[in-house]
Order: structure tokens, then sequence, then C-alpha cells
């Protein structure tokens, strides 16, 4: 019995040891200078740096499906994020025979418009000015039938 119980006690004293050393780290982890020196941030290695129109704002857009191909909405809405975007609404245009992708000022400010267009690689033809101030976002994304030219379905389509 006595060999359990020593055998509890050193279990005991390497389990409060173990304690004891996760706490002292975590403070010296907090503590800037300590952090900084022996701590330093890596970058992602994969990370990739894309050039594109950019602002520190952040535009609230949707997106409206009008080839009627299921999905694409939703690819567009991960692609824009990516970029910065606020994507609040994915679906459904009137109809789906729309023939090009078109970019729609919803609130009077054209340069938002075209920076969103400008980041589908969209001439300045293909922006509309609908003002919507019901819709309470500054931009709609409308996807035609050609929405196979703009990213990220450019990247689909290229040879791996």
């Amino acid at each position: 019995m006595s060999r359990l119980q020593g055998l509890g006690l050193d279990i005991s004293v390497v389990l409060v040891g173990l304690i004891v050393s996760v706490l002292f780290v975590s403070i010296l982890v907090n503590i800037p200078l300590v952090r900084d020196n022996f701590f330093p941030e890596q970058a992602a290695a994969t990370v990739e740096e894309v050039e594109y129109p950019g602002t520190t704002d952040i535009y609230q857009i949707e997106i409206k499906n009008g080839v009627g191909i299921s999905g694409v909405a939703e690819q567009m809405r991960t692609y824009l994020r990516s970029k910065g975007y606020d994507v609040v609404g994915v679906g459904n245009y009137g109809s789906f025979d729309v023939e090009q992708t078109i970019v729609v000022d919803r609130i009077g400010d054209l340069s938002i418009a075209r920076q969103v267009a400008a980041s589908l690689g969209l001439p300045s033809d293909r922006i509309r000015q609908e003002l919507r101030s019901e819709f309470q976002l500054d931009a709609s994304v409308i996807l035609g039938k050609d929405y196979g030219i703009i990213p990220p379905f450019t990247d689909m389509n290229s040879p791996q």
C-alpha cells in the first residue's frame, strides 16, 4: 500500500510542477519585452499578396445570380470576401438570362462600384447606377452568362 501512496505522491508533485511551469510560461509570454524577444511572430508562408484596387473602408455588397447555374453566387461571395468586401446578401436575380456581369451602384457613389468592377476585372461600361437606399448596401454584382471570364471563375478555367 505504501508503494501506491508513494507513487500517488510522485504523480501529484509532477502535476503541480507542470502546472506551475505552464503558469510561469504564460506569464512570461504576456510580458511584451519577453514575448517580443523570445516568441517573435512569424508571418504565414502561404499567404499570397494580390494587387487589386483596395481601400481601408468596408463596402457592403450583394451578389445576384443572373445565369441560373447553382453555386456561382456563393463562389463569388467567397472571392469578394477574400478581397475585403462585406457581402451581405446572395441570391437569384429576377431572371436567368443576364448576358453580361454588371456592378450596380446603389447609393450614388460610383467610386465604390468602380472599385468592385476593377476587383473583378470588369471595364467601366459594366457599371450601372440604380439608387436604392432601402437596400442598405453600397453595390450589387449581377452575374451574367459571361461569368467565366471574371475571377474567381477564371482560376477554375485555367489549365493546371
